[in-house]
């Protein structure tokens, strides 16, 4: 069939030249609309769960809320594990599935569960599934803060102007201000000052630590204008409106975007700030006060006043608005209670104020407190086109918003990650071809052949294209181009042309030949029957190649989704290739050939001669001495093997993402305000490392958690995420290094944890947990787990080459229990849950309604004012209105006030309380530290009965991956074994072209030992590939030794090995040089961003070449001369021509 494809493709040769351009041309349009990422699809099929469950303590949503829904969602079909953390009032459950289930069959599944739980939950409990989103989506990290102006000082608005005021302050005189007219908005060192007339402050200027807003009237232009500087807390107030009512629905409405969660700045809410004095004084219940304000803040319908034929609606306007001052004012008239002789008023028993809403997380950009926009993507959406898209908006607000506020996007974008990668592997991937085209130059010495061999690289790269896109369109299926995928056509790269090279040399000689005859054939014939001659090595060598790599596509988890687009890459070009050889390659090489004067010149090239003149000794002493150089083949593969058993063993190689995640964590029970506190220490160290030169770009600060977001972190817990200066001229380690042993010793006490946002991301998609090695202990009493936990900790922290180890912050926190007498409420006549609502309002407050601002909504909140609310000594005095006017008592006549401990969080997973320690390797590889910390964990930790650690993190999926790749590559030989006892059904022939595997192993071995890297998975991909490579330059020579045999009559000799070997000296070493010579400068600029991944498997090939290769004329044809020559006679002997080397002609 194969010898029909080029007899056709001869004979409809226009055609094919045809095609061929027109593929071209439409492939290189459709790889321009292919989407760019940085790697392969991650995304794990996962659905998060968060449920609000207002007033119960973490223990209660632990067994009220989490564990029903965690019973309900074990067992149902393709749910691999269900992780939760549950909190005081809130649960985030993580559902994790198999790998091939679809999001959305996921999401249905998670809903069918959840309905058969609606009744068990507490009463206004309901679960809400967050919006599908990639799990790797974080695409791009904003932040909007207030800008100093010129002069530093603060900036408000003018009014009615297009000018910005600065309130500047100079040592030793009294604070001014001046006026400014914009230029470039995001540099106020090109802002034009106005000539102020007169600046009177009608307020005075605040002092230090008072709250208050200042205001001045300036004149200027003749004109006065009344100026007011709002304070820290204002200004806080107005961001985080902005951010939520203006910034956020702009990103929301971009197609592809799941979520944009807001941190920092301050929710404005409408605070009643109650007086329990005057209420005292007045006779009016808190119950009053919420009753009126939940009556005062409604809209209702009149009906329809119908007049003649018109009709009118009748609406009822009682709502509070619509701007900021009438709403304070409205509010302070509204009537509380009425007595006999007067209405008493809001305004005379609270205080009505705009305020911020209690918090759980704050932002910091560059070190100035503000707001962070997180950015995260929907799974398959083109990162690099919808971060334009989002980068584009944020342009578009900060143009709308006034000159005071500074609006960035560049504070980290995965987009930069993706450019820097693609372009440093494109770029390997250019200058890998450049190299080839030297060395087919080199060998060939003839254009027209180097052309020829050449059209095999695109046209092979546009044939992919075109796989990819069909097969997209039938699986549904969007294919990238990623760092993998380019590395699988870079790792092809060399081998693309192997099969033209093949052809072409062949045609090429045969041509040679013919034109030195007397009555030479005609040109197609002998075009033909060169193509037909070595067909049957081309197509078993690729089908060596293609069944070497099947070991990739039985990987599973994150190791399997990043290096099948690798194998797929590489196999269909290969294919492609095969294709091209098959058709085109004799197409252009008779329209070529024929007539070039090369073909009608006997003798070798310079390069060509020279080389075989070397290679006649090695192939001689060779054959002189089969079996020394066996057995020293077999000892230097126990070297090789010696050497790679003691190199580290790490995941994946590091790569350089440009960006550096800190994770900062305080000891549990700390607030909000002391996690500020020590960021603003590490605000200051960053700070002084930005600026021209400076080692840090950027950087923003993420502390608590934000609203809504699937990551619930405590207040105790925040993350930098800093932007490395590439020109700084200071490696990322050193500096990472400097500033996490400068930070240690300023903040003792506080773990500071250090990773990429990338790799911390794949952490926690692997394990659950965001580190490289995870211990997680498993049971039931948290005490217990807690005091385990502690064990471990200590015992593994002295490992060197490990991070700091970190608890997770869980631990009995100390809280202040209000614990109800039941007598004394039987005494009195009230429920728990009367007692418990009147504290909830007083304590904590309660919304009781929601004002409107024209489309913006806020909170409208009553509580207790701030000295009697956080009196916490004298709470045993607060008053509480009995029911039915029965007057009021104090709550220590109801409940004992005293402290008590509870657990701060509590995680499970697969309905198992456990807890985690975790660390990440420091300059050590993974598999080593591991080995040492389960060593140190058996001899130190003895845990109880019931209670069991389990190892988990990144060196799991290594361990896992290893071991399949292993046992998977053995099948391969196997397969391997099958396959070439097809084409040569001779047991020792066949041993003999295995032989080349141990020989590339040696190679790949000591290279990856030279260049002083662990074994990963990328350099276990690359043995597999070596080895198809290997074999597939034996099959060429052996191929060739049966030819001269069965159709040239050449006897079996060592004459005749030697004439075989130096007529294919050319195309295997030119397959092997090619192939090896386009993955130098992966090698070479291995450390490149996005070559990172690609430079173990580069470094194995290249190494595994050198040997194989060498080999292949060292030691192959003597193995052929003394162990399998005979069976090769035998076969020719024998006359049939497709047991071995597929020749008959089937004309």
């Amino acid at each position: 069939m194969l010898n029909s494809v080029i007899r056709l493709a001869l004979q409809y040769r226009l055609l094919v030249v045809v095609t061929s351009l027109v593929l071209l041309v439409y492939g290189s349009y459709l790889a321009t609309l292919m989407p760019i990422d940085v790697f392969p699809d991650l995304d794990r099929p996962r659905v998060v769960i968060i449920t609000e469950c207002p007033g119960l303590a973490t223990e209660e949503v632990e067994t009220l809320v989490t564990q029903p829904i965690e019973i309900a969602l074990l067992g149902a079909n393709g749910i691999e594990a269900v992780r939760s953390q549950s909190t005081a009032g809130l649960t985030v459950i993580y559902v994790e599935f198999n790998w091939d289930v679809d999001v959305r069959f996921a999401r249905q599944t998670v809903q069918e569960r959840l309905t058969t739980v609606a009744g068990i939950l507490p009463e206004g409990i309901r679960p809400q599934m967050t919006p599908t989103a990639s799990i790797l989506g974080q695409i791009l990290l904003a932040g909007m803060y207030p800008q100093p102006g010129p002069s530093g000082g603060d900036l408000t608005v003018v009014p009615a102007t297009t000018y910005l005021a600065e309130s500047v302050t100079i040592e030793g005189s009294a604070p001014t201000v001046r006026v400014w007219q914009v230029v470039e908005r995001n540099k106020p060192m090109t802002w034009k000052g106005i000539p102020l007339e007169a600046v009177a402050w009608i307020t005075p200027a605040a002092a230090e630590g008072q709250e208050r807003p200042r205001i001045a009237r300036v004149t200027f232009g003749g004109h006065d204008h009344v100026v007011t500087f709002p304070t820290p807390l204002q200004r806080a107030m107005e961001l985080r409106t902005t951010a939520d009512w203006v910034v956020r629905p702009q990103l929301l409405k971009i197609p592809g975007v799941a979520e944009v969660f807001v941190q920092g700045g301050d929710r404005k809410q409408y605070q009643i700030l109650v007086d329990p004095a005057a209420m005292l004084e007045y006779g009016v219940t808190l119950q009053d006060v919420e009753g009126a304000l939940r009556e005062s803040n409604i809209n209702s319908s009149g009906g329809f006043a119908v007049t003649g034929e018109r009709e009118r609606p009748i609406r009822v306007l009682g709502r509070l608005g619509p701007d900021s001052a009438r709403v304070l004012e409205d509010l302070q008239k509204v009537p509380v209670a009425v007595h006999p002789r007067r209405t008493i008023l809001l305004g005379q028993v609270a205080e009505v104020v705009e305020g911020p809403q209690f918090k759980r997380g704050d932002g910091a950009v560059n070190g100035v407190p503000g707001v962070v926009f997180t950015v995260a993507k929907q799974p398959h959406v083109d990162t690099r086109a919808l971060t334009e898209k989002v980068a584009q908006a944020f342009r578009e607000v900060e143009a709308a918003l006034p000159a005071d506020i500074a609006v960035t996007s560049e504070l980290f974008r995965l987009k930069n990650f993706i450019d820097r990668g693609i372009f440093n592997v494109a770029e390997a991937l250019v200058i890998g071809a450049v190299l080839v085209l030297i060395v087919l130059f080199l060998f060939l010495m003839n254009l027209r052949t180097t052309f020829i061999t050449l059209t095999a690289i695109p046209l092979s790269l546009v044939i992919t294209t075109l796989v990819f896109r069909v097969a997209g369109m039938l699986t549904g299926t969007v294919f990238s181009i990623n760092v993998m995928t380019l590395g699988g056509i870079a790792v092809a790269m060399g081998e693309l042309v192997d099969d033209a090279i093949v052809d072409v040399e062949n045609i090429f000689r045969r041509l040679k030949e013919n034109n030195g005859l007397a009555h030479p054939k005609p040109a197609i014939r002998v075009v033909y029957e060169a193509s037909r001659e070595i067909r049957s090595a081309i197509v078993f060598g690729t089908a060596v190649v293609i069944l070497v790599f099947l070991p990739l596509f039985a990987l599973s988890g994150v190791e399997g989704r990043l290096f099948a687009p690798l194998g797929v890459a590489y196999i269909v070009s290969i294919l492609a290739s095969l294709l091209v050889s098959l058709t085109v390659t004799p197409v252009l090489s008779y329209y070529l050939l024929p007539q070039s004067r090369a073909a009608h010149h006997t003798h070798d090239g310079f390069l060509l001669r020279v080389l075989k003149r070397l290679a006649t000794p090695l192939i001689r002493f060779s054959m002189a001495w089969p079996g020394m150089l066996l057995v020293a083949t077999w000892l230097a593969v126990g070297v090789a093997g010696w050497q790679l058993a003691g190199l580290g063993r790490d995941f994946l190689p590091p790569f350089d993402e440009g960006s550096v995640l800190i994770n900062v964590v305080l000891p549990p029970g700390s607030s909000l305000e002391a996690s500020n506190q020590v960021s603003s220490i590490i605000d200051n160290k960053l700070r002084a490392m930005q600026g021209p030169g400076g080692e840090i770009l950027h950087f923003v600060r993420k502390t608590g958690r934000a609203e809504m977001d699937e990551h619930a972190v405590p207040v105790n817990a925040g993350e930098y995420i800093l932007s490395i200066n590439p020109h700084s001229g200071r490696h990322r380690d050193e500096i990472i290094k400097g500033l996490l042993d400068d930070l240690g010793s300023e903040l003792p006490g506080v773990a500071i944890e250090v990773e990429q946002p990338l790799a911390h991301l794949i952490s926690h998609m692997v394990s659950g947990v965001y580190a490289q090695i995870a211990i997680k202990v498993h049971g039931d009493d948290l005490g217990v787990l807690i005091q385990s936990a502690d064990r471990i900790k200590g015992a593994i922290q002295s490992i060197p080459g490990l991070t700091p180890p970190v608890v997770e912050p869980i631990q009995q926190a100390e809280e202040l229990h209000i614990r109800l007498r039941p007598d004394d409420l039987a005494f009195h006549g009230v429920t728990r849950a009367y007692v418990a609502q009147v504290l909830q309002t007083a304590i904590q407050g309660e919304v009781v309604s929601q004002v409107l601002e024209g489309q913006r909504r806020f909170d409208l909140f009553v509580r207790l004012e701030e000295s009697y609310r956080t009196d916490y000594t004298n709470l045993g005095r607060l008053r509480i209105d009995l029911p039915n006017d029965r007057g009021q008592i104090e709550l220590r006549e109801l409940a004992d006030v005293g402290e008590g401990r509870s657990p701060n969080a509590i995680n499970r997973e697969n309905a198992r309380r456990r807890i985690v320690v975790r660390c990440n390797t420091q300059d050590r590889d993974l598999s080593s530290a591991v080995a040492e910390v389960q060593a140190r964990v058996r001899e130190r930790v003895e845990l109880p009965a019931g209670y069991f650690i389990e190892y988990a993190g990144q060196f799991e999926s290594q361990q896992r991956a290893t071991t399949l790749i292993v046992v998977l590559a053995g099948v391969s030989v196997a397969g391997m074994f099958v396959v070439l006892m097809v084409l040569y059904p001779s047991v020792r022939i066949v041993l003999q072209l295995l032989n080349a595997l141990p020989t590339a192993f040696i190679g790949g071995a000591f290279a990856l030992a030279i260049t002083h890297q662990p074994l990963t998975v990328a350099s276990l991909v690359g043995f597999i590939s070596l080895g198809g490579i290997a074999v597939r330059n034996g099959i060429l020579l052996v191929t060739h030794y049966f030819h001269l045999m069965h159709c040239e009559g050449e006897k079996f000799s060592q004459n005749m090995i030697l004439r075989g070997s130096l007529e294919r000296l050319a195309p295997v070493l030119m397959t092997a040089l090619t192939a090896g010579i386009g993955l130098v400068p992966l090698v070479v600029g291995g450390q490149e961003p996005g070559r990172e991944i690609l430079y173990p498997v580069a470094t194995v090939i290249l190494g595994g070449l050198v040997t194989s290769t060498f080999c292949e004329f060292l030691i192959h044809p003597g193995l052929f001369w003394r162990f399998s020559g005979q069976d090769a006679s035998r076969l020719s002997a024998a006359g049939d021509a497709d047991a071995a080397a597929g020749l008959l002609d089937d004309d």
